[in-house]
């Protein structure tokens, strides 16, 4: 657990701030407390607590107040999921280690007997791993898409280690650059959180079209552009990686929301970019949790075929099989609604706290796949304008 230099106590935050309960840092303000006191021991910024508490105004903290701190401390690793064919051998010779060592650091008793799917713990050699033979292109998306990423994962993955930034994990590995760390994991403004589950490449994905341009006018202002393209100011500073959103000049090309029909799964949802959050063992967070009221309706982003299935862990959950190739996946509903052939914008569900949410506030738990690998749907709700 994190060593904090001050009290810790139970988070009673915002709903935003429930989503990291499980792998922040709880913290109670003392009197004489700032926020900027605050972040700086704990070495993180002033943003990213503000962000994640959505404080409305960082000079207004009271003693008692729970504010919750993103990141947890570890130490860095590199975790190797075995894939079809491999052998321990190859799998040593790739990370400059050795089958004998790569089979103690994960007590196995046959070094001959190891599964497609397999998590491998690689010991630290100091040697970079080699770099992952190219797989090719896309495999032809459907119109109304963006998908220009390789159509498979290697399966290598990085653990972000506190102080580390996209430049600093790319130049840990050969051939990986902090552009194609950023495009495997959706990550739009260049943020990582201590503690998540970055691929080092793989598939990304664009639903909807992705994002229009406009060019900044003079005397154009920020709200004013989200207006005018049916979004919010915060969800274009996002999509464009503004810090300053009073800070935008004439001639400037902006990203905007596209206006294919990919509809928003849950109108008015909150939520941000929790993907590769840890949850607990060698589990991470596969999607992005969608918050809103008990029973707001769940609707298909795309039309496709939806079934449904019931399990411990999801609770009641639907799986849809969109038309643009993409499977999509929404958790923890507490009762369904259409079923079979579905077009985009049916209500197929509704929100609730089914499976393994129940206690914690009603959320949709949203995942994509594309050919059976998890793609991050921070990236498409953002350009969408969710």
């Amino acid at each position: 657990m994190p060593v904090i230099r001050r009290a810790r106590a139970l988070a009673v935050g915002s709903v935003l701030a429930l989503t990291v309960a499980l792998f922040s840092v709880e913290y109670t303000v003392q009197r004489g407390d700032t926020l900027g006191e605050i972040a700086r021991d704990h070495n993180v910024t002033v943003s990213d607590v503000v962000e994640l508490n959505a404080i409305a105004n960082p000079d207004l903290i009271i003693p008692g107040q729970v504010i919750l701190i993103p990141g947890v401390d570890g130490n860095p690793e590199t975790v190797h999921v075995v894939t079809r064919g491999e052998t321990l051998s190859r799998i040593a010779s790739t990370y400059g280690s050795s089958a004998a060592s790569i089979a103690r650091a994960n007590s196995l008793r046959n070094p001959n007997l190891i599964i497609p799917g397999q998590q491998l713990h690689i010991p630290a050699t100091g040697k970079a791993p080699a770099a992952a033979a190219a797989t090719g292109g896309s495999d032809g998306d459907s119109e109304g898409s963006t998908d220009t990423s390789p159509a498979t994962r290697s399966g290598r993955f990085h653990i972000v280690k506190r102080g580390e930034t996209l430049d600093i994990i790319a130049g840990q590995y050969q051939g990986v650059s902090p552009d194609d760390i950023a495009r495997a994991n959706g990550i739009s403004n260049g943020k990582v959180y201590t503690g998540t589950r970055l691929f080092l490449d793989g598939p990304s994905f664009l639903g909807g079209g992705g994002a229009g341009t406009y060019v900044v006018k003079q005397g154009d202002r920020l709200g004013d552009i989200a207006a005018r393209h049916g979004t919010s100011i915060s969800k274009l500073a996002e999509l464009n990686g503004l810090s300053d959103v009073n800070l935008i000049r004439a001639g400037q090309t902006l990203n905007v929301p596209g206006g294919s029909g990919w509809v928003c799964p849950v109108d008015g949802a909150r939520y941000f970019n929790d993907w590769g959050f840890p949850r607990g063992g060698t589990r991470y967070h596969e999607g992005n949790d969608l918050f809103a009221d008990r029973g707001s309706p769940v609707r298909a982003p795309v039309s496709g075929s939806l079934e449904l299935i019931e399990g411990m862990v999801g609770g009641l959950q639907f799986n849809l099989y969109g038309s643009d190739g993409i499977e999509y996946l929404g958790s923890h509903l507490d009762a369904a609604g259409k079923t079979g052939k579905v077009s985009a914008g049916d209500v197929i569900g509704y929100v609730g706290t089914s499976g393994n949410a129940l206690g914690t506030n009603p959320h949709l738990h949203f995942g994509m796949y594309k050919n059976g690998l998890a793609l991050n749907p921070h990236p498409t709700l953002v350009a969408n304008g969710c």
